[in-house]
């Protein structure tokens, strides 16, 4: 599977290229705020590209990377279920729920201890193990938009005969789950199948590293996201019509508010409360 560095042209090879990334992001990185003990920092390249540093002290506690992406997913009631995932319900513009997903959150960590936050998000999928069809017919023709595990699903049940259903059971060319959304909390990773429709594909370059990536606007069941894929992923540009599906690793941004700290002179970022 592809990295999800790779996905925004961030790749590296080894221990000295991941500190070399992380020095010249730190070199420029913008404070989104602090809390417990670490300060939450966001580089961005001019292609876009972004990492999110936590910093303890002299150390690294985490890195995120990112995309500055386009709003397209009204999210609610955004909680942290672990370390690393927040879930959040994916609502139409009448705030009527219309899927759930699970995220790593650039401002994760500056979220409120109690109630939630919300908004019109930027939702970010980094294409690890992607495939790019023609059109919704060639996604529907695919054994990869067949539900299940891939074994013969034998005999349509006579329920599925009697409605006139069609079997084996596949997935739409815009569907959309998040395996985050089930199971131990604990346990949460952001990792999802989203299919979608190919809106507008560009190729970016990311002027630190030299090395090159695809952003394809997608639209899936609920939403619109900004699908980052690796440029060696992808032999030619997605093109308007296409599908894309596959399994992705979703980041999530929320709307923020510059403040200034009186005491100690300096910015820091809050999410938008709902």
């Amino acid at each position: 599977m592809t990295s999800n560095l790779d996905c925004v042209g961030l790749g590296v090879d080894d221990h000295a290229g991941m500190d070399r990334l992380i020095g010249i992001a730190l070199e420029s990185a913008e404070s989104l705020g602090q809390a417990g003990g670490v300060s939450v920092l966001r580089w961005q390249d001019s292609s876009g590209a972004r990492l999110i540093v936590g910093v303890r002290g002299d150390e690294v506690a985490d890195l995120l990377p990112s995309y500055a992406g386009e709003p397209g997913a009204r999210l609610a009631s955004v909680r942290a279920v672990n370390e690393d995932v927040v879930v959040a319900d994916v609502v139409d513009e009448d705030g009527q729920q219309v899927t759930m997903l699970a995220a790593e959150l650039e401002q994760r960590r500056l979220l409120p201890a109690a109630g939630t936050v919300g908004g019109l998000a930027c939702v970010v999928a980094l294409g690890v193990d992607v495939t790019v069809w023609a059109d919704e017919d060639a996604f529907a023709a695919s054994d990869a938009s067949l539900l299940g595990d891939g074994d013969d699903p034998g005999e349509a049940p006579a329920h599925v005969v009697e409605q006139g259903l069609s079997w084996p059971p596949r997935m739409a060319a815009e569907s959309f789950i998040s395996y985050g959304v089930f199971g131990d909390p604990e346990q949460v990773q952001a990792y999802a199948r989203l299919n979608g429709t190919v809106l507008r594909a560009q190729r970016k370059a990311v002027a630190v590293t030299g090395q090159e990536f695809v952003v394809a606007r997608v639209r899936t069941a609920g939403f619109e996201v900004d699908v980052c894929l690796s440029a060696d992923d992808v032999r030619e540009l997605p093109r308007p019509g296409n599908v894309i599906g596959g399994t992705m690793f979703l980041v999530a941004s929320l709307p923020v508010v510059a403040t200034t700290d009186r005491h100690a002179g300096k910015r820091s970022w809050l999410p938008w409360r709902r």
